[in-house]
C-alpha cells in the first residue's frame, strides 16, 4: 500500500471512497464532497492524501484548518470499514498525526455521522473523546470528537 499526496484527478474517486465508508448516506457524502472541493487552500491549510493498493484508491485522509489558528485541525479518514480497521486506516492516521504535529497543532477534531459506527470506534480507539452530539438542519445526527495532542 502507498500513501501519496492528493492530486487534482483524485476528486473523481473521492465520492466512491466516501460511499464505501458510509454507504447509508449517499446524499450526505455528495454534500461532503462539495465542501471538500470548495475548501479555499489559499486562505487555510489543507494536507490530504490518497492511499492506494495495486494502483487502486482504497482510502483518503485529510487535515483541514477550519479556524484562524493552526492549533486545531479537522481530521478525516475515509475508507471502507474493512480498510479502516486494517492497515489503510492505521497508516493514514499515523501520516495525518505526523503532519498535525509538524504544523504545530495541539488538537485534532472530527465530526462524523452518529450512525457511522466504524469511524466512531476508530477515533475512540485512538484516544479521541466525544465532545458533542447534535443534528444540523436538513442533515443526519452527528457526533464531534476531539484529541488533545499535548
Amino acid at each position: 500500500m502507498e500513501i501519496r499526496p492528493f492530486r487534482q484527478e483524485d476528486w473523481e474517486v473521492l465520492l466512491d471512497l466516501a460511499n464505501q465508508a458510509v454507504p447509508f448516506a449517499p446524499q450526505e457524502n455528495a454534500e461532503w464532497l462539495e465542501y471538500r472541493k470548495a475548501f479555499d487552500e489559499t486562505q487555510r491549510v489543507r494536507r490530504h492524501y490518497i492511499a492506494s493498493a495495486n494502483h487502486r484508491p482504497v482510502g483518503y485522509g485529510c487535515l483541514e484548518q477550519q479556524e484562524d489558528e493552526l492549533t486545531s485541525l479537522r481530521i478525516y479518514v475515509v475508507c471502507s470499514s474493512v480498510n479502516l480497521r486494517g492497515d489503510v486506516g492505521q497508516r493514514m492516521y499515523v501520516r495525518l498525526l505526523q503532519d498535525a504535529r509538524q504544523l504545530g497543532a495541539i488538537r485534532l477534531w472530527a465530526r462524523e455521522l452518529q450512525g457511522d459506527e466504524p469511524i466512531r470506534e476508530f477515533f475512540i480507539s485512538r484516544g479521541f473523546v466525544e465532545t458533542q452530539r447534535y443534528t444540523p438542519p436538513n442533515f443526519s445526527p452527528v457526533v464531534v470528537f476531539q484529541l488533545d495532542l499535548q
